[in-house]
């Protein structure tokens, strides 16, 4: 139980600092999109890993809703790398398509860090 709680507070400290320095400042480049869909990678692997003692349907529902936003994160990432390259070139689309739903993933899912 013990070692859990400490792998769940690790995880979260990481998941805060990826909250505080997720680049969505950057302007619209095919950098700073690789490196935002790096950043969700790394998001995506901490929720998989959190662990809860309290697995009650508001936290798997929350950590669900998390995942679902950081792979929309994700998908939206891909299909930019995948596309012309240019957020710029749709004017429908730019980093915060990306943004956006990772900092929803992590909005959700630090609320979930009662410590």
């Amino acid at each position: 139980m013990q070692n859990q709680e400490i792998m769940n507070h690790d995880i979260f400290t990481s998941l805060q600092e990826l909250m505080n320095h997720l680049n969505c400042k950057a302007k619209n480049s095919p950098t700073a999109v690789l490196a935002v869909r790096f950043q969700c990678e790394e998001v995506l692997r901490h929720i998989e890993h959190l662990q809860f003692t309290n697995n009650s349907a508001h936290v798997q529902l929350a950590t669900k809703q998390a995942l679902q936003y950081i792979s929309t994160a994700i998908e939206e990432a891909d299909a930019y790398i995948l596309g012309k390259g240019s957020l710029s070139g749709n004017k429908k689309k730019n980093l915060m398509d990306i943004c956006g739903p990772a900092h929803a993933s992590l909005e959700i899912i630090l609320n979930l860090n009662y410590n």
